[in-house]
């Protein structure tokens, strides 16, 4: 009874059996592919609604970027996923075609088919279960940076399915990695590294313009210096001494010219008056308030008065950095 469609199908061919099955059968897959690029190309006019800014244009909103990221992982996991369902579709088709109707061979060759799939698919089961609880929990969206663990690969999320996941590193490789072989992943917020440099110099306005004059020598660009360094704070700590706080935002995986090319660069252009630095220190918001609390409350104790003066200026950095972000 099931057959009897795929045999009308088939049967509508005006060649003989075997060629017909073959026709029928590439019909079926032709199919499939013409419905995996629809659902691409509606997929990429549901990004494209919400694209972001030409350049000239206002920066997006933090709000505008998430909604934008949630868009772009819900039309990549839709995309993917109708291309399995087409292919799968199609394949079980193939086989009610090549089937012809016979019920015993059917049968046996049914069964014998379903043993070899069951030791096929296992992996690919493993791979959509773990897919769809990294989804259900929000492990990461489209655009994120992200490190997966334990094989230490890391870039920008290009593609999300139930099978695998795609990311695109600082050199441009596009790494695959199979849902079930990423055990944890390492997100950095906001998709770059925050840091603070401290630099201790003896003189404060020669100090203050060494750091302008380093941030405007400094790589920058959206895989080096993403944001360069600016300075946020003096502090005169007596005997000619000043420290100097500045903040600078690199590239996941760049660190390295903020920690060696940066202090190289400060005590070539300013040697004479650099005493110790710069030390460079990653910076996040988040952390700060989460290791405060748990330094404050997590052992019953007071909080320290300098500790929660040191988290308060921390806060007061950032609240000036990201003011001093906003597009005008």
């Amino acid at each position: 009874g099931n057959h009897q469609p795929m045999r009308g199908i088939v049967d509508a061919v005006p060649l003989p059996h075997p060629l017909s099955v073959i026709v029928v059968i590439a019909g079926l897959f032709i199919a499939a592919v013409v419905v995996s690029r629809i659902a691409g190309l509606l997929a990429g006019r549901l990004v494209a609604r919400r694209a972001l800014p030409r350049e000239g244009d206002s920066e997006p909103s933090t709000l505008a970027l998430a909604r934008l990221r949630r868009r772009e992982t819900a039309a990549s996991l839709t995309q993917t996923t109708v291309r399995y369902l087409a292919f799968t579709l199609a394949i079980v088709l193939s086989i009610v075609a090549l089937s012809g109707g016979r019920r015993a061979e059917t049968l046996a060759g049914g069964a014998f088919l379903a043993i070899v799939l069951g030791f096929a698919v296992q992996r690919v089961l493993a791979d959509f279960i773990a897919g769809l609880l990294m989804f259900f929990e929000d492990w990461f969206e489209v655009g994120d940076t992200l490190t997966v663990e334990p094989w230490g690969l890391s870039g920008v999320v290009e593609e999300v399915s139930l099978r695998s996941l795609t990311l695109r590193s600082l050199s441009g490789e596009v790494i695959r990695v199979q849902n079930s072989q990423v055990l944890a992943t390492r997100m950095v917020p906001h998709g770059v590294r925050e840091l603070e440099i401290e630099l201790f110099v003896s003189d404060a306005a020669r100090g203050r313009q060494l750091v302008e004059r380093l941030g405007r020598i400094v790589p920058a660009g959206p895989t080096q210096f993403v944001r360069p360094p600016s300075v946020v704070e003096t502090e005169e700590l007596g005997d000619s001494l000043f420290r100097i706080t500045a903040t600078a935002a690199v590239a996941p995986g760049r660190e390295w010219l903020a920690e060696d090319l940066l202090p190289k660069l400060a005590h070539e252009r300013g040697g004479e008056i650099v005493v110790h630095g710069p030390v460079v220190t990653p910076m996040d918001e988040q952390a700060a308030r989460r290791y405060a609390r748990a330094a404050w409350l997590g052992r019953g104790r007071p909080q320290p008065r300098d500790s929660l003066a040191r988290f308060r200026a921390v806060e007061r950095r950032l609240r000036r950095v990201r003011a001093s972000d906003r597009p005008r």
